[in-house]
């Protein structure tokens, strides 16, 4: 799980301010961020909690690594490729 967070870390903050946009995001203190992504600490569910209801687009995969987009359980990735086709196709 440790991964997927920092997987959606990455797709919602700017990677120079992250801990601080996590931090503004959900109420968790950024230091608590940080010791996830450095495999200090587990996730708990409190963050997970968090994560859920401001992106409850990724609850699902975050959960379980799993994607079911028929009901709107995508990935950041998933996501991202989304908005990059939707991006080529109204460039070109």
């Amino acid at each position: 799980m440790r991964e997927r967070i920092c997987e959606l870390i990455e797709h919602v903050t700017a990677p120079d301010r992250c801990w601080r946009e996590m931090e503004g995001f959900t109420g968790i203190p950024s230091k608590r961020w940080q010791n996830v992504a450095r495999d200090l600490q587990r996730p708990t569910s409190e963050m997970i909690e968090a994560i859920g209801l401001i992106w409850p687009q990724f609850a699902f995969w975050l959960v379980t690594g799993r994607t079911d987009e028929a009901s709107g359980h995508i990935s950041p990735a998933l996501e991202q490729t989304a908005r990059d086709l939707s991006n080529r196709r109204k460039a070109g």
